[in-house]
């Protein structure tokens, strides 16, 4: 039996493997608010319930204006009657006017917009859904030559946004694209961290975001040649949105596209249900400390086999506005799939990405995810966007409890939800992590429902393109 290590966290702790790791001084981890119309500080996506005058989503934006260049919002009703909304898509090409236009989702149906085609001017644009009466979740795709990644879309604005996960070696080319859906300019300040430094270039601060317009940051405007370049995004005037688009050229050590979201506020707690070890893959997880006091970190791996007598690493210590990193392999963790949580009692302190680079043949894939706070830990996980591919391992499911419990993997169509058949009650382990495949017909290209007895994460690995190799992980949506 491992020794038990003390975890140290700040606001919420979730009992983990039963036998391999207790983590102690802990309190139980709460599902998801349903109050979206009680928001105050801004969160992470969520599925809001409740009634509503209109609910809001904000996208963080997809590339145009080249070839294999584009995306979409997708909108998924699993309710019983029609939704109802408008749909407003910002640009950054200069002076160009936002393009509203009003949709109607029937009920059990999905409706997917175009966003290249709908406002094809510019090099992003980016979307803002808003649904009358609420009800509903929205999600996007966005597209590269270099593959897909989707995304959820916000369900609130900020004035902060943070990245732990930056990369800009050999050529990798990182953009920031902020957002302002409101009718006023705004004004925002970038500071830049590495594990070494804490910056804020003049030629960052006090950048002006148009009214109903897109604003990027090119990399020509950011730090060259970092393994890792944390980011905050501060408003001094407004509230906005901010996504961030990377390419990662391959003989830098990854390849791919990306483009998630920010995190909107620093935490105490993060959550990850993929994560792997193995020859052919690479697990890194990089911490930014965007607070001015320095964080005690420690770290958990999840879901392994207790015979394997793996500890924990050694807390990480994360100087005030600066990073760290941790790669899995280097730190001994065994062979195969584990989940992982980083805690620390400095509140408001930390915000922690994890980027895997996965080898299939010749093709390298990487793909980046910012972790979920523990108060995301639900019974239910939503996704606009399923696999349109029959392939394995496309859900990963992390048990957030000490229990054991089961699964139940659910299609959205015209009969409302249903079960896949075969997926009605797969076996959980308590602490465990399991992976799923889907290749039932009926739930391929159908937006996905995964409901649980016990407190899960839901992560997805959906192919980057159906040419392409490789795949682009995304937490779905809890609630």
């Amino acid at each position: 039996m491992i020794a038990a290590r003390r975890f140290l966290v700040g606001l919420i702790v979730v009992a983990t493997l039963v036998g391999v790791i207790a983590l102690q001084r802990s309190r139980p981890v709460h599902s998801v608010s349903a109050e979206f119309s009680r928001l105050g500080q801004p969160t992470m996506p969520f599925v809001p319930k409740g009634q509503f005058v209109t609910s809001a989503w904000f996208c963080a934006g997809v590339p145009v204006g080249g070839p294999q260049l584009g995306g979409s919002a997708v909108v998924a009703n699993p309710s019983e009657v029609a939704l109802t909304g408008k749909i407003t898509i910002f640009t950054d090409a200069d002076g160009v006017a936002s393009v509203g236009t009003p949709f109607e989702v029937p009920a059990r149906e999905t409706k997917v917009f175009d966003l290249a085609k709908l406002q094809p001017k510019g090099s992003f644009v980016s979307a803002m859904v808003e649904i009358y009466g609420g009800g509903g979740f929205v999600e996007q795709r966005a597209d590269s030559a270099s593959g897909s990644a989707v995304s959820s879309c916000s369900n609130s604005t900020s004035s902060t946004w943070y990245f732990a996960d930056g990369y800009t070696v050999d050529g990798s080319k990182e953009q920031l694209v902020i957002t302002n859906p409101f009718p006023s300019d705004a004004i925002v300040n970038i500071r830049e961290a590495t594990a070494t430094e804490s910056r804020q270039p003049a030629i960052l601060q006090s950048l002006e975001v148009k009214a109903n317009s897109v604003l990027v940051v090119s990399q020509d405007l950011l730090a060259k040649r970092e393994l890792e370049l944390a980011v905050t995004v501060s408003s001094t005037r407004g509230r906005v949105v901010v996504g961030r688009a990377q390419e990662y050229i391959t003989s830098a050590g990854r390849a791919g596209f990306t483009m998630t979201l920010g995190a909107p506020s620093l935490g105490e707690q993060f959550y990850f249900a993929d994560g792997e070890v193995a020859p052919n893959v690479i697990e890194r997880y990089s911490i930014y400390n965007g607070s001015d006091t320095d964080a005690v970190v420690n770290v958990a791996f999840l879901g392994l086999d207790p015979a394997s007598g793996f500890v924990n690493p050694d807390p990480i210590t994360v100087a005030a506005g600066k990073v760290a990193s941790l790669i899995a392999g280097a730190a001994g963790v065994p062979a195969g799939r584990h989940g992982a949580v980083f805690s620390t009692e400095t509140a408001g302190s930390i915000v922690v990405e994890r980027a895997i680079t996965r080898q299939t043949g010749d093709t390298l894939a990487t793909t980046v995810v910012m972790g979920s706070p523990p108060s995301f830990a639900s019974t239910r996980w939503s996704m606009a966007i399923g696999t349109d591919l029959a392939i394995d391992n496309v859900l990963v499911v992390l048990n957030a409890t000490g229990s054991e419990g089961t699964v139940t993997v659910k299609t959205l169509g015209a009969g409302g939800e249903v079960p896949v058949p075969g997926m009605e009650a797969i076996a959980l382990p308590a602490g465990g992590v399991i992976t799923i495949g889907v290749s039932d017909p009926t739930a391929l290209g159908h937006p996905l429902v995964v409901e649980s007895t016990q407190r899960i994460f839901v992560e997805r690995l959906l192919a980057r393109n159906p040419n392409l190799r490789g795949r682009s992980g995304s937490f779905a949506l809890p609630g």
